[in-house]
Order: structure tokens, then sequence, then C-alpha cells
């Protein structure tokens, strides 16, 4: 095998075992795949809650090459935007297609 060849698969493997080391996301979401990644979770919510969810309000995060993103998934400009007064539950959805494009939607339930 040439020198080359050698540094470039060196290269590689450096750069998928840094890129499985660091934190792709928050640390309370699930294991995310590496290739393709599309699911949604449980967000922040309170047992003794007694607020109804009558409205509902979405954002999303979009991001490419993860080195460029934009939009807006906060909870409370969500629920501003709705006119969400009291907030019900929360709940999120993460789809990734390797590092080309991503997106990270946060939903907010509530009255």
């Amino acid at each position: 095998m040439r020198r080359s060849s050698k540094v470039l698969i060196a290269i590689f493997f450096t750069y998928f075992l840094g890129l499985s080391c660091t934190s792709i996301g928050d640390s309370y979401r699930p294991i995310p795949g590496l290739l393709y990644n599309s699911m949604s979770f449980d967000g922040d919510f309170n047992p003794q809650n007694t607020v109804r969810p009558l409205r509902f309000g979405k954002g999303c995060v979009h991001h490419i090459l993860r080195i460029y993103s934009w939009g807006d998934a906060a909870a409370g400009s969500i629920a501003w935007r709705e006119l969400i007064t009291k907030i019900s539950y929360i709940d999120h959805s993460v789809t990734d297609f390797f590092i080309f494009y991503g997106r990270y939607c946060t939903y907010v339930y509530g009255e």
C-alpha cells in the first residue's frame, strides 16, 4: 500500500472517529444514527399539569454541513409567535442526513 493511501485512510478514520465521539446533539435525546437519523422524542412536561393542549406551535433549526444553520426552535419564541400563554408540554424531532443536512424541531402545546 502506498504512503498516500495510508495517510488518506488515517485521515478518514480520524475524521469518523472524531465525528462519533463529539456531541452531535443534546445529552437527553436518543442516540443518533451516523448516516441517517429520523426520530421524535419527549421534551419537558409537568406531571401535575392542568394546562390543556388547545394550541400548537412548531419551530425548526436547519443546518448544512454542520457549518451553517438557521431557524428558531426556542420554546419561548414559538409560544409567543403562536399566542400560547401557558405551555402544556414540549416535544422534539430530529432528522439528519449524515453531515449534509439536518433539521431539529420543537413542538409546543398549550393554551
